[in-house]
């Protein structure tokens, strides 16, 4: 068990540290760290749908597609730190990617083309579009995306230690049995502590009010806990513990940003609203 914690924290530790670096360095280095995680999650989606009987998506254009769209998102948001002109009509080559995943279908011969097409689009809605709202974020301020991200480890140790420590009631047994609501409510406090001190860090008040810090963190909390429990149920329904095997101790890219994926789309709508 002690060499299992000690692996999960090098690994962890790593993580956080490319992951800081993408937000806080160029532009550019954000966009390949993120496009090649969008390119890691669409890789064990479309794995993890094979397990479907009678589902075989097109998997390698169906990645290279999701990673078309976010892709899209970060050249036309970063157009300008990038120095580069990118008109609006480059969503036409998405376009241009799905009408080539419908015609496949024609040419493939499989069993299931519409819940094959279905499949590769919600990898992309699922996977690539939040990734998309991460970067309008990013674009907005650096602060943003790196506030989105502690919040996340922040909580995800609160609720593990608090539901490790006295966790009893069981909160959502049938998709995912560890979980406790002392857990969820520890997570929740670790939140909110955390958006306490960012609201410090940031001199109290230059990108968001106290208040509005702590809503920020109620959402990525609770948008977040809801999006680890999707990918739970995703999992349970095919009967598999981890989406990968790319963090040792961690699992797959999945397993690592399945909260910031629910969560990514509701915190951009309070940023748009609340943000100065």
């Amino acid at each position: 068990m002690l060499k299992n914690l000690v692996i999960r924290t090098i690994s962890g530790v790593v993580f956080a540290g490319i992951m800081i670096a993408a937000i806080w360095l160029p532009p550019y280095l954000f966009g390949i760290v993120f496009l090649l995680i969008t390119i890691l999650a669409l890789r064990e989606f479309y794995t993890l749908s094979g397990y479907i009987e009678g589902v075989k998506t097109e998997k390698i254009f169906s990645i290279i597609s999701g990673a078309t769209l976010f892709l899209c998102f970060f050249l036309y948001f970063f157009q300008k730190e990038l120095t580069i002109s990118v008109p609006v009509q480059i969503f036409g080559i998405y376009s241009l990617c799905i009408t080539a995943l419908f015609l496949s279908e024609l040419f493939r011969n499989k069993k299931n083309p519409v819940l094959n097409i279905a499949l590769s689009l919600m990898g992309h809605i699922y996977i690539a579009v939040p990734f998309g709202f991460i970067c309008m974020m990013e674009n907005m301020h650096e602060m943003y995306v790196f506030a989105f991200f502690l919040i996340i480890w922040a909580s995800d140790t609160g609720a593990y230690v608090v539901g490790i420590c006295i966790g009893k009631h069981k909160m959502f047994e049938r998709v995912s049995p560890k979980k406790t609501w002392e857990g969820f409510f520890g997570g929740m406090i670790f939140a909110l502590i955390t958006s306490f001190i960012l609201n410090k860090a940031t001199e109290g008040g230059s990108l968001l009010e106290l208040w509005q810090w702590l809503v920020f963190a109620l959402a990525v909390f609770i948008f977040g806990t809801l999006g680890d429990l999707v990918e739970s149920l995703f999992k349970r329904s095919l009967n598999v513990k981890d989406s990968g095997s790319l963090m040792p101790g961690h699992g797959g890219a999945l397993d690592r940003f399945d909260s910031a994926i629910i969560a990514a789309p509701a915190v951009f709508v309070f940023l748009t609203i609340c943000a100065k």
